[in-house]
């Protein structure tokens, strides 16, 4: 009767445990210290637990240590597991036992899963005993720690299956353990590159855009760096487990493929080689090109020789690397090829300068996005994205005025592109959805104040209010009370909490905003208070309260409340008003020190002038005057400006 042989190998599994068994007990041992003994410690102290409530998931606890060792073991479990393939006798020794390639493979492969799995595993049975003996239930429930256990598996799983398919692909243990992090992070990295580069080459590539949707989302190594402050989502979950499967199988099939003599080879497929070799070029080339760019403020010329030093390096560390020699041989020619095609390609791309020069006709236009906040980024499942990510605007006036002013940045491309390291520029980003259900996405850099003409009908137009500020997107019944706090450095502030009040206080606020002028809102932008509108579920929508929002201001003044939530002349000592010519020196000291030593330099200290500058004084530094407000009760002055437009008239008479 012919004899059965067992699926599972007995010797091949001591083998598996003598090389990489150690690695999955220093993993427990990790695991248990990290969470089992914080916990420990954490009930042992009354001050610890009492703020225990503030933790939101278990990888809130030594999350350092927890990060470390989700990062580390499941590549360096797979090195000591596959170091077989990448030494020549044990590779001709494994490959000469009566196994077949796939067995042999699933052995070592599943074998390096349950290491990594069983330490999550018995970390969970120890919390799940302790929430139960301890009672726990106020701090965290059971599904905290399944989500906690099963997170912390399907992360290990993908960088462990990311690490094994890297090992069948090299054949050094060093390039192994290196290649993996860097097959890890290419898609997130890749995306850096690219799209840093494109903002160099073309003017007003959105870089910010895309590198702020969810970049971190594209490797495992970015979305695991977050987790303590994560939500379950499904997609990611989804994603990573097909992502996990599909790099066990492809891995399993490329080991079936695998030469034995290509141990000690830095790439095992001769095929690939040529792949990694320009690959490397490439990505090297990318970084050089960004590193310049950036540092040289777009130099078209450093970046060019960005491209050039780093093609060059990158190549020869490619080549170092494959010929396992520094003295490499018949490297120029490759080298020359390479170069050419792509001056060609990208000497074409920018003659027709078509994608910078691109602006959609208005009958195309179905709605634009004009704004220069980033919130646009958040996630739609964001609590907070409903109140800050800016609507599209449609009616046509304002699409033909962001039209209007698209032409006059590409117009500028020389001046903004100049001046876009300077304090006073800011971004803009231009999202246009076309009718065709295509978008065109635009971002420059620009000094805004050049463009006020440009801004201002879109801005005081009431659609672009009511698409863009918080407040119109704050329902007034779910509303739970305000808090108006003045801006430093003083701290004075008051709470409403009558559903009446509430309600007029919010009303009150949307008519003062569509009634605000663009100059106006740039002009006090966040120099006065700030109103904080608590909604459910605790969320806190911040919204400037300037100045020039006189309904707000006159009903506070009704109230009684006004002096307790702002600074007034009463906080004062005195003002010191001087002829601005400071350039951008922010340090406030320094500004008074200026001031007081320049001739005709204005000292106030009567208590309506003192009023009046406050209720006058701005935040833009271009303005004609500076104004240094001392406190009685801050040694820390605080400096504002004054332009012609909103300088009181005592200020006015007195440097005419």
């Amino acid at each position: 009767m012919p004899s059965k042989i067992s699926w599972c190998n007995k010797e091949i599994m001591l083998q598996i445990g003598r090389s990489a068994g150690w690695v999955s007990i220093v993993y427990l041992l990790g695991l248990l210290f990290a969470l089992p003994v914080k916990i420990l410690m954490i009930v042992s102290d009354k001050y610890q637990l009492q703020n225990f409530t503030e933790v939101h998931n278990l990888f809130q606890l030594n999350y350092t240590i927890q990060i470390a060792l989700l990062f580390i073991m499941p590549v360096l479990i797979t090195v000591f597991l596959f170091r077989f393939l990448h030494v020549k006798q044990a590779a001709d020794l494994m490959h000469s036992l009566p196994l077949k390639r796939g067995k042999l493979y699933h052995h070592y492969a599943l074998s390096g899963v349950l290491l990594l799995v069983l330490p999550v595993i018995i970390t969970a049975i120890v919390v799940l005993c302790m929430h139960t003996v301890l009672d726990l239930t106020p701090y965290f429930d059971k599904g905290d720690v399944l989500y906690w256990a099963g997170m912390t598996i399907l992360i290990n799983l993908i960088l462990y299956a990311g690490s094994v398919f890297v090992a069948i692909m090299t054949g050094l243990s060093a390039v192994h353990a290196v290649l993996s992090y860097i097959f890890l992070l290419f898609p997130a990295g890749m995306m850096v590159l690219l799209v840093d580069n494109l903002k160099a080459l073309f003017y007003g590539f959105p870089s910010d855009y895309y590198l702020s949707s969810n970049l971190e989302k594209m490797s495992p190594l970015g979305y695991a760096a977050f987790l303590d402050n994560r939500v379950y989502e499904t997609s990611i979950v989804i994603i990573y487990i097909l992502a996990a499967v599909l790099l066990y199988f492809l891995a399993w099939f490329f080991f079936k493929k695998r030469k034995v003599e290509s141990a000690s080879e830095a790439i095992a497929f001769s095929k690939l080689r040529l792949i990694f070799k320009y690959g490397i070029t490439f990505c090297m080339m990318l970084l050089g090109g960004m590193y310049f760019s950036e540092v040289q403020s777009g130099s078209l010329g450093w970046t060019i020789f960005g491209y050039a030093g780093g093609a060059i390096l990158g190549y020869y560390v490619a080549e170092t690397v494959l010929q396992k020699t520094w003295r490499i041989r018949s490297a120029g020619k490759g080298l020359l090829v390479y170069a050419v095609i792509l001056g060609v390609a990208l000497t074409v791309v920018k003659a027709l300068g078509i994608y910078e020069n691109t602006i959609p006709e208005q009958n195309q236009i179905e709605s634009v996005v004009l704004t220069g906040n980033l919130d646009i980024f958040l996630d739609p499942a964001d609590p907070y994205a409903k109140f800050y990510r800016p609507r599209p605007l449609q009616q046509e006036d304002n699409i033909a005025a962001v039209r209007k002013l698209h032409q006059q940045i590409l117009n500028d491309k020389e001046m903004n592109q100049k001046e876009s390291k300077n304090d006073s520029s800011e971004n803009i980003l231009l999202v246009y959805k076309l009718k065709d259900g295509s978008k065109l996405i635009r971002e420059y850099t620009i000094d805004q104040q050049l463009y006020s003409d440009l801004y201002k009908p879109v801005y005081e137009s009431e659609e672009y209010k009511r698409n863009s500020k918080e407040i119109f997107r704050v329902s007034e019944s779910k509303a739970r009370y305000i808090t108006i706090f003045s801006n430093e450095p003083l701290d004075k502030q008051i709470m409403i909490v009558d559903p009446g009040e509430v309600k007029k206080l919010i009303s009150l606020l949307q008519t003062d905003i569509l009634s605000e002028t663009y100059e106006d809102s740039r002009y006090y932008e966040n120099s006065w208070a700030t109103m904080e509108i608590n909604m459910e579920k605790n969320l806190d929508v911040s919204i400037p309260l300037n100045p020039s929002y006189q309904k707000v201001t006159a009903w506070l003044k009704e109230k009684g409340l006004l002096k307790k939530a702002t600074i007034t002349e009463d906080d004062l000592e005195y003002a010191l008003i001087a002829k601005n010519n400071f350039g951008n020196v922010e340090d406030p000291e320094v500004v008074e020190r200026k001031a007081a030593k320049q001739p005709g330099a204005l000292k106030v200290t009567n208590k309506q002038q003192l009023k009046s500058s406050l209720d006058s004084a701005g935040v833009l530094m271009n303005g004609r005057y500076v104004v240094v407000f001392h406190y009685k009760q801050e040694s820390t002055p605080q400096v504002f400006y004054f332009d012609d437009q909103h300088a009181p008239d005592f200020v006015k008479q007195h440097f005419q």
